[in-house]
């Protein structure tokens, strides 16, 4: 594990993100002191759950962030106000 000060990370930032990227574990420090750890991110449980999905093409994904409905639902019956007005009573 390699440490750094803040100001050396601050200046070399991109080199040191690179090489989190890489699998190193690297820990921050100001004045002597360890202050801060950057370590890399695990792989995302979300994806791991999809891929077997996306395989059988049940489900699509284009790696983008979604969208949302295109229309807006239609929402029937009583409304939620309405219930918690009945409920308080």
């Amino acid at each position: 594990m390699s440490q750094v000060g803040v100001r050396k990370l601050k200046e070399q930032l991109s080199g040191y993100l690179k090489r989190v990227q890489g699998g190193e574990a690297i820990v921050v420090t100001e004045r002597g002191r360890s202050v801060a750890r950057i370590v890399p991110v695990k792989a995302s449980s979300l994806k791991r759950d999809l891929e077997p999905m996306l395989r059988e093409g049940s489900v699509r994904w284009n790696r983008g962030k979604p969208r949302g409905a295109g229309r807006r639902p239609v929402i029937r019956g009583r409304t939620l106000a309405d219930m918690v007005t009945e409920d308080r009573r």
